[in-house]
C-alpha cells in the first residue's frame, strides 16, 4: 500500500469514486435496515421495542470508533505519505477492546435502564462491538487514502454481515440472543478479513511483536476523546428519542415508535456517503469551500427526496414492517424530516472538527439535554409529544448547521499529527 501513497496522492478525484460510494452507502443503509424488518415481522412490537433499544445502545457505542475512522482520516488525508497505518490498526484493536469492555461493565444499569430481560444479550451486544469498532479503524485508512472503492465495498459487507445474522435468527427463530449472536460471528469475519487485506499476515504478526507497539497511545486517547465527544452528541440525538420513547412509553407505543424511527435512521444513515467523501478533502484548505458547497446541496437535494418519498410511500408501511404498526403511517414524514436535518448536522459536526471548531457540536449537547428534560417532565403520553420535542430540537441545529457551513468555508485548517510518526500516534488535532 505504502508504495502507491506518491501516486494515489496526485491522481485527481473521481465522480466514479464519489458514485459508488453513494451506491455503496445506500445499499449497506438498505441491508441494515433489513435486519430490523426482518426481526420487525418475527419479534412483534413488543419484542422489536426491546431490540431496537439495543441496537440505539450499539450505534451510542459506535461513536469512538466512529471518532477513531474522522481522527485517522484526516490525518493522513493530510500527510498520506508519512502514515503508518500497521500502527494505526494496532490502536484500533486496542480502542476496539476498550469499547467492548466499558460496555460490559456498564450492562447492568444499562439493562435495568432499558428493560432488557436478557443478560446474554447484553453480553452478545458487549462482542458485537469489538470487530465493528475495529472495521471503523480499517473505514478511516480507506476513507483518509480516498480508496473509496474499497470502503464502500468494507461499508455493504459490514451491513451484510448483520443482515445475515438476522435472516439466520429468524430461521431458527431463535429471536433476539440468535440475531446478536450470528451477527457477532460474522461482523468479526468481516472485520479481521478487512485488517488482513489492509495489512499482510507476516508484516502485522512481526510489529505486533516489536517493541513499542503501541506506543503513543496516550496521545491518540486524549485525540479520541475530543473527537468522540463531538460525534457522541450527533449520535446521542439520532437514537435520544428512540431510548426515552422505550422508557416512558408503552411497551406496544415504544414498538410503533421503533418503527417511525426506522424512517429517521434511513432519512440520517442513506445520505453518509455526502460527509465520507467530503471529509478528507475538508482537511485541506483549497478544496474545503468547495467541497462543503456540494456536500450541503447533495444533502439538501437527497433530503428533499426523502420526505417526498416518505409521503409517497407511507401506505406501504405496513406491507414492509407488518399492519401492526399501521397507526403510526400519518407521522411518517415527520420521522422522514427529523433524519434528513440530522444528515445535514452532521456534516456541520464533521466540517467543524476538520478546523477545530466544536461550537456545534457543543449545541448539539445542550439541545441533547433540553430534549430530555422536556419528554421528561412534560412531553412523554404519546408517540407524537416525543418526535415533536425532538424535531423542534433538530430544527434548531439544522440553522446552527448552516451558519457553521458559511464560517468553516472561510477558516484555514490547523496543522495536523500524522498517524505513526515519530514516536506517536497523534492523528488527530
Amino acid at each position: 500500500m505504502s508504495g502507491s501513497v506518491p501516486a494515489l496522492a496526485r491522481r485527481p478525484e473521481s465522480w466514479r469514486q464519489d458514485v459508488f460510494v453513494a451506491a455503496a452507502s445506500i445499499t449497506a443503509g438498505l441491508l441494515g435496515y433489513g435486519f430490523s424488518l426482518v426481526l420487525s415481522h418475527s419479534l412483534g412490537p413488543s419484542g422489536f421495542g426491546e431490540l431496537s433499544a439495543l441496537l440505539a445502545v450499539a450505534i451510542l457505542a459506535s461513536v469512538p470508533g466512529i471518532a477513531l475512522q474522522a481522527g485517522v482520516a484526516r490525518g493522513i488525508a493530510s500527510a498520506p505519505q508519512r502514515a503508518d497505518d500497521t500502527r494505526v490498526l494496532r490502536q484500533s484493536l486496542a480502542v476496539a477492546a476498550g469499547v467492548g469492555g466499558v460496555l460490559l461493565i456498564a450492562s447492568p444499569l444499562l439493562q435495568m435502564a432499558l428493560g432488557v430481560r436478557s443478560w446474554t444479550d447484553m453480553a452478545l451486544l458487549c462482542a458485537i462491538m469489538v470487530p465493528t469498532t475495529l472495521s471503523f479503524g480499517c473505514l478511516g485508512i480507506l476513507q483518509g487514502r480516498r480508496r473509496f472503492i474499497a470502503l464502500g465495498a468494507l461499508l455493504v459487507l459490514v451491513q451484510a454481515a448483520k443482515l445475515a445474522g438476522g435472516v439466520l435468527a429468524a430461521l431458527t427463530r431463535t429471536g433476539i440472543s440468535g440475531a446478536l449472536l450470528w451477527t457477532a460471528v460474522l461482523t468479526a469475519a468481516v472485520a479481521v478479513t478487512a485488517v488482513l487485506a489492509l495489512i499482510p499476515r507476516r508484516h502485522l504478526a512481526l510489529r505486533l511483536r516489536t517493541r513499542g507497539g503501541f506506543d503513543g497511545l496516550a496521545a491518540f486517547r486524549g485525540v479520541l476523546a475530543r473527537d468522540a465527544l463531538a460525534m457522541l452528541g450527533v449520535l446521542l440525538l439520532s437514537n435520544l428519542d428512540l431510548v426515552l420513547a422505550r422508557h416512558y412509553l408503552p411497551s406496544h407505543q415504544a414498538g410503533l415508535y421503533a418503527a417511525g424511527n426506522l424512517v429517521t435512521k434511513i432519512a440520517f444513515w442513506g445520505p453518509s456517503f455526502v460527509s465520507t467523501v467530503t471529509y478528507p478533502r475538508l482537511a485541506r484548505p483549497d478544496e474545503r469551500a468547495a467541497a462543503l458547497r456540494r456536500g450541503a446541496g447533495v444533502l439538501g437535494a437527497l433530503g428533499a427526496l426523502t420526505v417526498a418519498g416518505a409521503l409517497v410511500f407511507t401506505p406501504l408501511l405496513p406491507v414492509v414492517v407488518g399492519n401492526a404498526y399501521r397507526a403510526i403511517e400519518p407521522l411518517v414524514w415527520l420521522f422522514a424530516l427529523q433524519g434528513a436535518a440530522l444528515a445535514a448536522v452532521l456534516l456541520g459536526v464533521y466540517a467543524g472538527l476538520a478546523v477545530n471548531d466544536r461550537r456545534l457540536a457543543a449545541l448539539v449537547w445542550v439541545v441533547a439535554v433540553g430534549e430530555t428534560l422536556a419528554v421528561a417532565v412534560r412531553w412523554h403520553d404519546s408517540v407524537q409529544q416525543v418526535l415533536m420535542v425532538v424535531f423542534c430540537g433538530s430544527l434548531v441545529l439544522l440553522a446552527a448547521a448552516g451558519w457553521q457551513y458559511r464560517g468553516v468555508a472561510r477558516r484555514a485548517v490547523y496543522p495536523e499529527p500524522v498517524p505513526g510518526h515519530g514516536g506517536g500516534a497523534k492523528f488527530g488535532s
